[in-house]
């Protein structure tokens, strides 16, 4: 019987126009004859072979392209996952070494405060220490001062009393090698007096 729709479908072919195609042609009669294609038609063999086929190639691509694919992605999540891991590592660190930085910068200021009230310590005790030293120099200097002027004083003493003793020996020896009146005596002491002024000035 299929001998027979060939030869129909192959007359027909022959008798259809030049510009018709042989699908047209074969789906005509196909229409005609009111049957499926044979790529629609179902066939056991068919449908078996196919189906092993398809295991084969799912048993193929699951050995030589799926392993390798999902080796692939999983290397590329690891991958992922460390570089992940690698940047929270260093964002933790960059927050440490600026939490370090700010303590060393907090301490260099703290340093920097102490080393400053230091300097303005050490200096006002250096003031101190030289207000105190020209004061001793001076009390030094007056006291030194006063000593001398103390010493030219008891000098000066000395040595007036020395010349009022000589004045004295001298006006009591010509008083007594002269006999002189009360007049010359008066005059003597006055004389004496204004010697002994003369030593004092």
């Amino acid at each position: 019987m299929s001998a027979e729709l060939n030869g129909q479908q192959y007359a027909q072919a022959a008798e259809a126009a030049p510009g018709e195609t042989h699908s047209e042609v074969g789906t005509a009669s196909h229409a005609e004859s009111g049957k499926l294609p044979p790529f629609l038609q179902f066939d056991p063999g068919v449908w078996m072979w196919t189906f092993l086929v398809f295991v084969l190639l799912l048993l193929v691509l699951k050995k030589m392209a799926w392993k390798p694919i999902i080796d692939a992605l999983e290397e590329r999540d690891r991958t992922i996952n460390e570089s992940l891991d690698q940047a929270a590592r260093i964002q933790e660190e960059s927050k440490r070494i600026t939490e370090e930085q700010n303590k060393i910068l907090s301490a260099a200021r703290h340093e920097a405060s102490s080393l400053l009230q230091s300097s303005k310590s050490a200096a006002e005790d250096l003031r101190r220490k030289l207000e105190q030293a020209a004061q001793e120099e001076k009390a030094r200097i007056i006291a030194s001062a006063t000593q001398e002027i103390d010493a030219s004083k008891r000098a000066a003493m000395a040595e007036l009393k020395r010349t009022t003793a000589d004045l004295s020996i001298r006006i009591a020896e010509k008083l007594i090698q002269a006999s002189l009146d009360d007049s010359k005596q008066r005059a003597l002491v006055d004389q004496l007096i204004t010697e002994v002024s003369a030593a004092k000035a």
